[in-house]
């Protein structure tokens, strides 16, 4: 058997590489690790410094849980991975799959079985010490919890070898299995056998134990969540190398990291300017400029991943597939874009970002962004629509309630009847569950190493694809064994997906962080993390 990281190649990239134009070549784009201040100098001499206590972060949305295993949101993530919970493996800067909480991995010739070799020492924030029992029941618990992973694991499921030996063998090849675990958007985090027996009456878990630098301590509902170092923390990587995408060593060198919960953008950046907060998260084309123009304040942007209108195929309206090619014929995705973002979006057919170059396709891309209100009107006789209420399910952020309005009036002119259900986030994630209760959800989704990470392909997330040839291209790409192979069968998979629409893929919106230039060693792959990050005093 090989290691996998000597036989993986560095096309799985991720958001966080260097922009490059749609086109879908087959090598990968330099990529860059992000990371801000002094990250590059050794360990001891950081350690040398002293520190501010306290970080305090603005963030734009409430997580409806810290659970990852059954959660995908975004500010869950951004908050927890990497800092509460680490993983078997992670993605460097080059968007390959690495060890974390392994220190090897070895996988048969046709990628079918893997072999996980467990770092020893490692620490729960409980003071327990890591083994194999904990990570089968981890993993086990991330695969049932996560449509992607239980689709291309199927029957197989983790199980122990030894105290620090796991393995996992598929019935069938699966070549992006270790970066699916690497880069989900429902983390495959590791937690302890008896955390992931203790659930709540919603089956999430009632305890957020970790391994990473920082645990888990306070959150108070509507105002903030309170991270705290794990002295006991247990390293990995070269403390003298910066990190390398999520991968390396972290030190957690601030004791305290409050993300507070501030809906409003402007809020956010006003909060920013007065020194209320070191960072903040989703700065607005609107505030773009104040807050670009204030002394002492540095702004990171990127590609951060697809906006998406999520249909229900599963009841209602939208089941009909000629309904939801009307509403696509009807929609004009840069004017959406523009209510949402103002200037911070890209238009792109493609499902994957632009990062993502070896996955990049215009596959389908003869049926986005057309307007044809003609067209539209054709396709409703073809469905039989008879002026059903269409209705559209949003959280209420402005920005979002503001889109959904604009795109209400280019229904309207199609001759659809549209209602808003607008909803906080949380309550949004828990009611979109309900396939009886809305007709098509927006949202957004970030970007994702492979294309079997996309939830909406999972037959059983909120949306529901469960059409039998959606689901026969998306067993195909799971079970390539080559990545020549995988990538044919992605462009007939989007090919396929822009005809049957699962959903109607608006395009790529622009995340831009804002932080105050004393704040080091912030790191920027794929969102803006905090492991490291440090204010001196």
């Amino acid at each position: 058997m090989r290691k996998f990281w000597k036989r993986l190649v560095p096309v799985l990239v991720t958001a966080a590489m260097v922009m490059t134009g749609c086109g879908g070549g087959s090598s990968a784009p330099a990529a860059t690790t992000g990371s801000t201040g002094s990250d590059a100098a050794t360990a001891a001499t950081a350690a040398a410094v002293s520190y501010r206590d306290t970080i305090n972060i603005a963030v734009q949305q409430e997580a409806p849980s810290l659970d990852l295993h059954k959660n995908s949101s975004l500010v869950a993530r951004t908050m927890c991975r990497g800092t509460v919970w680490e993983q078997l493996v992670t993605l460097n800067g080059s968007g390959e799959a690495v060890p974390e909480l392994c220190e090897s991995v070895e996988t048969n010739a046709d990628s079918s079985e893997f072999i996980f070799h467990l770092r020893k020492g490692v620490l729960f924030h409980d003071g327990s010490e890591m083994t194999s029992a904990d990570v089968v029941a981890s993993m086990n618990r991330w695969i049932e919890g996560f449509s992607t992973a239980k689709s291309l694991a199927g029957d197989a499921r983790f199980e122990a070898v030894d105290d620090y030996t796991c393995k996992i063998t598929l019935a069938n090849p699966c070549v992006t299995f270790l970066s699916v675990i690497a880069g989900s958007a429902q983390p495959a985090a590791i937690t302890t056998e008896e955390a992931c027996a203790n659930e709540d009456e919603n089956g999430f878990l009632k305890e957020y134990i970790g391994t990473g630098p920082y645990k888990f301590v306070e959150w108070e509902l509507n105002q903030y969540i309170l991270l705290e170092k794990f002295a006991d923390y247990v390293p990995y990587g070269d403390p003298d190398a910066e990190m390398d995408g999520w991968a390396g060593y972290k030190h957690a060198y601030t004791e305290k990291l409050y993300f507070w919960y501030v809906q409003d953008a402007t809020t956010r950046a006003a909060g920013l300017q007065t020194g209320q907060y070191d960072c903040i998260e989703g700065v607005s084309s609107d505030n773009y400029d104040m807050v670009a123009n204030t002394d002492g304040i540095k702004i990171e942007q990127y590609q951060g991943g697809t906006v998406a209108l999520v249909f229900n195929k599963k009841e209602g309206v939208a089941s009909n597939e000629y309904f939801r090619q009307a509403v696509n014929a009807a929609t004009d995705c840069e004017q959406l874009l523009r209510a949402v973002y103002g200037n911070f979006y890209d238009l792109g057919s493609c499902y994957m970002d632009d990062a993502q170059a070896f996955w990049v396709t215009d596959a389908g891309a003869e049926n986005y962004n057309k307007r044809d209100v003609a067209k539209a009107k054709e396709l409703l006789e073809k469905a039989g629509y008879n002026g059903e209420t269409f209705r559209i399910l949003t959280s209420n952020g402005a920005a979002a309630q503001q889109g959904m309005l604009v795109w209400q009036e280019q229904l309207k002119e199609a001759g659809i009847n549209s209602e808003l259900l607008i909803f906080d986030w949380a309550t949004f994630t828990q009611y979109r569950t309900d396939p009886s209760a809305f007709d098509v959800y927006y949202t957004s989704f970030a970007s994702v190493p492979v294309p079997s990470l996309k939830l909406y392909f999972g037959p059983t997330y909120p949306g529901w694809s469960a059409d039998e040839t959606l689901q026969k291209y998306v067993t195909t790409f799971n079970t390539s064994a080559t990545l020549d192979e995988a990538k044919a069968s992605w462009e007939t998979l989007q090919g396929y997906s822009w005809e049957y629409l699962p959903l109607i893929n608006v395009g790529h919106y622009l995340s831009t962080m804002g932080y105050q230039d004393y704040v080091e060693g912030l790191n920027f792959y794929s969102g803006m993390y905090y492991w490291n990050a440090r204010i001196p005093e």
